[in-house]
């Protein structure tokens, strides 16, 4: 890492030549990053990758003219070629007559979001740890032991983030993270598990395999006692969705829901509905950059301050997430959202919470007649029908059928179409359990979230 002192002293520097080169307003942003990540199969790790970029973004005014530009190199001869190139382009753009200023000063809160022992962790570190879990992938079975092998990935990364603009911001915060994914699979069934951590002290490595292999050996099992994995039919059932499935269908709602671009564009489901009952009172979801109990970051890509904002409270959309450009252009003000410049996609919500229920995991299953429980989905769909959230996907690692508040058999995988705001308007249960996971649209920021108990939820397949 550069630290706080070199990253602020350098765009400062960098936005005092935007203004001599002729910017009316100039804003800087750097964003370092460092990541590790070891992948591993056949319970043999099988390659070591290590990233590290660093980037300067440059976004100038001239009178409401906007230019953007970025560098990965921190030679000053290439940062005044680049912030050269912003100025130029802010000179050929069209004026946009809404947008008469960047942001002024925030206010944030001291966090702690950087752990050394997350930094510091080497690639040796990873294999003892990883070492330790393939050893300890013995099926608590009797015989036939199925024999487990595991797959995934393991991943550390370390960002820094600063952001100067000529308004008077000022803002810097470094970042930890670990990631691990355990697939554990035997001939005839897999399970999955995984946890999200700023710290790598908090990765609870037993807990990570006993999940994944008690859905593994509960496959087993079940399959030895002659209770084979069934095909059901197509139809309604109650389904038991855990986070990780959960965390699938949450991240298309951000991407087709919640930004102000798709609900200007009047694609969002959120689009005409704002103070409207759209989902069952039991699910609010949030987004608060300060809450610890996620992934704290205090500010966003322009340096705004995070506060936390209501999405869906109590089934009823409430609001959408906009940075400093759209905000002016709807009249209406930045809810720190913005991200890195020139991902023109945003602003989306990058730490967002569905609020817990009172039931534990264990009694959602007995709450259940006749259903089935999904450990997590893949190749998800979300954009069939972005106005009524309508997705497509199928289930992995780990599905069972559920009869009279027990897990009877595994399932074989299956397609679900279905639109998300009519199966979270059957909300049946939520858990009070969440678990945290890594935001798809930035390096910082999560989604934490519970498991979701829905009835009639709709298998295409």
């Amino acid at each position: 890492m550069l630290g706080k002192d070199r990253v602020v002293e350098l765009l400062k520097n960098l936005a005092r030549e935007a203004r001599k080169n002729g910017a009316w307003q100039a804003e800087t942003l750097y964003v370092g990053s460092h990541g590790a990540t070891t992948r591993f199969a056949n319970s043999s790790i099988i390659q070591n990758v290590k990233e590290s970029n660093r980037t300067v973004y440059f976004r100038v005014l001239l009178d409401r003219q906007l230019g953007i530009a970025s560098t990965n190199s921190l030679h000053i001869d290439d940062l005044r070629r680049c912030l050269k190139k912003a100025i130029a382009i802010a000179k050929q753009a069209r004026p946009l007559k809404f947008f008469d200023s960047l942001p002024e000063p925030s206010k944030y809160p001291d966090l702690k979001t950087h752990f050394p022992e997350t930094a510091n962790l080497t690639i040796s570190d990873k294999i003892r740890m990883l070492d330790n879990v393939f050893r300890n992938i013995k099926p608590q079975a009797p015989s036939p032991k199925p024999q487990i092998k595991a797959g995934g990935a393991f991943s550390t990364l370390e960002t820094e983030i600063g952001i100067v603009n000529s308004n008077g911001i000022r803002a810097y915060q470094p970042f930890t993270s670990a990631n691990i994914n355990l697939i554990t699979s035997s001939a005839s069934t897999s399970g999955f598990a995984s946890q999200f951590e700023r710290n790598i002290k908090n990765i609870d490595a037993d807990k990570i395999i006993s999940t994944a292999i008690g859905k593994t050996v509960a496959g087993f099992r079940l399959r030895v006692a002659g209770k084979k994995p069934k095909k059901l039919k197509p139809g309604k059932y109650t389904v038991l969705l855990e986070p990780a499935a959960v965390n699938e269908i949450l991240e298309w709602l951000i991407y087709i829901g919640f930004g102000a671009g798709i609900f200007i564009d009047d694609t969002s489901f959120m689009t005409g509905n704002i103070g409207k009952k759209i989902v069952s009172k039991k699910i609010t979801i949030y987004d608060d950059g300060a809450d610890l109990s996620g992934f704290p970051v205090p500010f966003d890509f322009e340096g705004v301050g995070k506060k936390r904002l209501d999405i869906v409270k109590g089934g009823v959309a409430r609001n959408v997430v906009y940075d400093t450009l759209l905000a002016k252009k709807c009249r209406k003000k930045t809810t720190g959202h913005a991200l890195i410049s020139e991902d023109v996609e945003g602003p989306f919500p990058t730490n967002v919470f569905i609020k817990q229920g009172r039931h534990t995991t264990s009694q959602m299953v007995s709450m259940v007649e006749r259903g089935v429980l999904v450990t997590r989905f893949h190749y998800v769909n979300g954009l069939l029908d972005t106005k009524t959230a309508s997705m497509t996907g199928m289930t992995r690692d780990g599905t069972f059928y559920i009869e009279d508040g027990k897990i009877k058999y595994p399932v074989e995988d299956m397609r679900f179409t279905e639109s998300i705001l009519d199966a979270f308007s059957r909300i049946e249960a939520i858990s009070k359990e969440r678990q945290a996971f890594p935001s798809s649209w930035s390096d910082v920021g999560a989604s934490v979230v519970p498991a979701l108990l829905i009835r009639d939820f709709n298998f295409s397949g």
